[in-house]
């Protein structure tokens, strides 16, 4: 069974992001706990952790994805930025372990400046603090694909790859965005690109490593290395591109969150055009 949702608001109480998952119709929802361009962290209170956990019982909505502030950078040459961001990720981290949230996913970090080996020895060092911090049991920490953009690093399946792999004891896997993965240079609108990418992820990373998948269609062209997020249908990709996805004999398993504009009901109308890809014999769900 295909499970698709989106990302919801998390404004005023963390239990409403059910009621909001709910309103599109979402099977599974992904959201922040903090304010994505703030620092600022909310401790919350018993009473906001009971109703969530309630309204997670009510509404069925199952897995949870958490996404990481957009203001950390692991890989930053700022000292005190990063051990701002590796503060932010523990707080993050340990609220999930908290809520029984299944997944975290983070951007690892921009190079900015510095070469890309600093600036992924500086992300390894912060992960590694992190995971001496947060003994993770009921939360996987998910590194994102990433387009590229900015000295991103996470643009390639090698460099995902350098991420992960000194962490094989942890609870550690991977995103695979759709849109980003697209941009920077994976042609997974097309059938052999999209198998000799798949074939990539399982050789270098093993494919039982992703558990997630960000669904979003790319308002810019093929291997631009830019994370512009377009409507389902309505961008670069195509619908191809989603059809092997959500049909694929072991990505039809995960959860598929949409990040795409937040424009009307265009939630519930990317969700339905999601569905209305899927094939027998992977059942529809809802």
């Amino acid at each position: 069974m295909v499970k698709i949702g989106a990302h919801v608001s998390s404004s005023k109480s963390l239990d409403l992001v059910f009621d909001r998952g709910k309103e599109i119709g979402a099977e599974t929802i992904q959201f922040f706990v903090r304010s994505p361009r703030a620092w600022a962290w909310k401790e919350r209170t018993d009473k906001e952790k009971e109703l969530f956990n309630k309204k997670r019982k009510e509404t069925k909505i199952n897995p949870l994805v958490v996404h990481a502030s957009y203001l950390f950078n692991l890989a930053s040459e700022d000292e005190n930025l990063r051990k701002k961001s590796i503060t932010g990720v523990i707080e993050e981290l340990m609220l999930c372990e908290e809520l029984n949230v299944q997944y975290y996913v983070i951007h690892a970090g921009k190079a900015k400046g510095q070469s890309e080996e600093k600036a992924i020895n500086h992300i390894l060092n912060a992960m590694e603090d992190i995971f001496k911090k947060v003994n993770l049991k009921n939360t996987t920490f998910l590194v994102e694909t990433l387009a590229g953009q900015k000295g991103e690093i996470g643009k390639t399946t090698e460099e995902i790859k350098r991420l992960i792999e000194p962490f094989k004891t942890e609870n550690i896997g991977v995103c695979i965005d759709t849109c980003h993965i697209y941009s920077a240079g994976y042609k997974i609108n097309e059938k052999k690109g999209f198998n000799e990418y798949k074939k990539e992820v399982d050789s270098l990373i093993g494919l039982e490593k992703v558990k997630v998948i960000h669904c979003n269609d790319s308002k810019t062209p093929f291997n631009s290395h830019k994370d512009r997020h377009e409507h389902i249908g309505k961008g670069s990709i195509g619908l191809k591109g989603f059809e092997l996805f959500l049909n694929d004999s072991y990505f039809s398993k995960l959860p598929f969150i949409l990040e795409t504009p937040k424009e009307d009901n265009m939630d519930i109308i990317n969700i339905k055009i999601l569905k209305s890809l899927i094939k027998a014999p992977v059942a529809q769900s809802g």
